[in-house]
């Protein structure tokens, strides 16, 4: 007969024990990967450090001395011309999603007295700054300029600083600006890279803000749907898995900003778009992928052009002349 073990817990329960703690290890483990993923992403925290080292928004020493030269023309053009400032409130974010989408921000606008406006937005990676590059083109044109803050590039610490959502937050708020800088009985074209895409895509196919009037679309870089960008950023970018981590940062966005991810389907607004769009995308992007912009531009049910520059990357394809020469073409579709 086998002794009975009255000295600690039986060997099974011991077992069980293991797994259990194991288990709780690596759910805690990959939610905290899934809270410092969104913290990167959507809050833009320690953002710019991580991708002055990633290779994917890297550009050669030629396309940044290049930029440089380009940027500091930007620059004088700034100084030769005082914009109208001001600032609104988003408030048909907040009808949406609640008061916690709403805040105030800021723009600059450059009116060239013609009744043309173009908006000019950045993507994930940028700023305001480089949104300068192409206001000396678009004013050469006899376009007055429209620059306006967007979400989650305030100052940390800044009550108005509050996550950038990669465009559903900010078609609204890009209604709320065209209203604001009264611009809605003008002529409005949106010149926009990445998220600016996106949310210029997703306001000119929402038929409950009229699509603002918007008379064409610069999308420059866009992603396809937001659920497939997450998955393809956690393999690509951080090396990790759907299964958990993809799982905690769908329910975080979720409870944290009101929406679900996989909802958010670019090509879906781009069939029901009206107003021509012209999509540009490089060779060489790594993410989106020029693959992105070749599937909205497939969905797209407007007058629609699709531009590839040549080996370029993702921030260097302003250089590009084919790129400029390819907007000049597109502009008369508007009947300008």
């Amino acid at each position: 007969m086998k002794k009975k073990n009255t000295d600690g817990f039986p060997f099974p329960v011991f077992v069980a024990m293991a797994i259990l703690i194991g288990v709780f290890f690596l759910l805690w483990g990959q939610s905290n990967s899934a809270a410092t993923v969104y913290e990167l992403a959507f809050l833009r925290y320690r953002a710019q450090a991580q991708l002055d080292t990633m290779a994917e928004w890297s550009v050669t020493a030629e396309e940044q001395a290049a930029l440089d030269a380009v940027g500091e023309a930007a620059e004088a053009w700034e100084e030769a011309h005082t914009p109208t400032e001001g600032s609104f409130v988003t408030e048909s974010a907040a009808g949406w999603f609640g008061e916690g989408a709403k805040l105030t921000l800021n723009y600059r606008y450059y009116d060239r007295g013609t009744g043309k406006t173009v908006i000019l937005l950045h993507g994930f990676q940028g700023t305001e700054e480089p949104d300068l590059t192409a206001a000396p083109w678009w004013w050469e044109q006899g376009y007055g300029v429209l620059i306006p803050q967007q979400r989650g590039y305030q100052e940390p610490g800044d009550t108005n600083h509050i996550a950038t959502t990669y465009g559903v937050y900010e078609e609204f708020d890009l209604y709320d600006l065209i209203r604001a800088a009264g611009l809605m009985e003008e002529t409005v074209l949106i010149h926009a890279k990445g998220a600016g895409a996106a949310a210029a895509i997703l306001l000119a196919s929402n038929e409950s803000l009229a699509g603002a009037g918007l008379d064409g679309i610069v999308a420059e870089s866009v992603y396809d749907q937001m659920g497939q960008m997450q998955r393809s950023l956690l393999k690509k970018l951080y090396r990790l898995g759907d299964w958990f981590v993809g799982r905690f940062l769908r329910s975080r966005i979720r409870t944290s900003l009101g929406f679900e991810p996989d909802s958010v389907d670019i090509r879906a607004a781009a069939a029901n778009l009206s107003c021509p769009v012209l999509f540009v995308c490089g060779s060489q992007e790594i993410l989106p992928g020029q693959a992105a912009s070749l599937v909205v531009y497939e969905a797209c049910a407007a007058k629609k052009e699709l531009v590839t520059v040549p080996g370029a990357s993702y921030r260097a394809l302003w250089l590009s002349e084919d790129y400029r020469k390819a907007v000049e073409a597109f502009l008369p579709q508007r009947g300008d």
